[in-house]
């Protein structure tokens, strides 16, 4: 006998089924338990409602800074029984929740103070960076020159008979 899903779970599943990515559909059916011929099915009937229009032009990494940091906050201030609906609701798995919450934590961390050392120890570094690097620049230049004169000295060799040959 066929089980019974609630409408919630269809519209969710159809969210999964369109944000499956490269997944193959039967993977994403099995992970839900139901068939991939329901979930074509429901695709079917909830593609046309503008409620899942909605909810599948939205993905999570399409959210602003500021519709995340409120999801983060209506998430954490939620009694536990109701956070899975939030999620199924908003299109969201808690994976997206804690990331977005270690970035908004890793965001308010002061920065890291250096002792006057590591500034002076920086600064030479960044001299000795930008001298290594103009050498490198009147290597390259020499480099450039001497290949240039080499070949035309092999296409005045040609011309002119001069060189190996004699």
């Amino acid at each position: 006998m066929a089980q019974l899903r609630s409408e919630e779970f269809r519209k969710s599943a159809v969210q999964k089924f369109h944000n499956r990515g490269s997944r193959p559909v039967e993977e994403v059916a099995r992970g839900l338990g139901v068939s991939p011929w329901s979930l074509y099915q429901w695709a079917k009937r909830y593609a046309i409602s503008p409620e899942m229009k909605n909810k599948l032009e939205r993905r999570p990494q399409d959210w602003s800074a500021a519709e995340k940091l409120q999801a983060v906050i209506e998430f954490e201030g939620m009694v536990v029984d109701k956070r899975g609906e939030f999620l199924r609701r908003e299109g969201l798995h808690s994976d997206h929740i804690e990331a977005w919450k270690k970035s908004m934590q890793m965001g308010l961390e002061p920065a890291v103070k250096l002792t006057k050392e590591e500034r002076m120890e920086r600064a030479d570094d960044r001299r000795k960076i930008q001298a290594l690097e103009g050498d490198l620049r009147r290597k390259d230049k020499a480099l450039a020159e001497v290949t240039a004169l080499l070949v035309l000295k092999k296409k005045a060799d040609l011309i002119w008979g001069t060189g190996e040959s004699e």
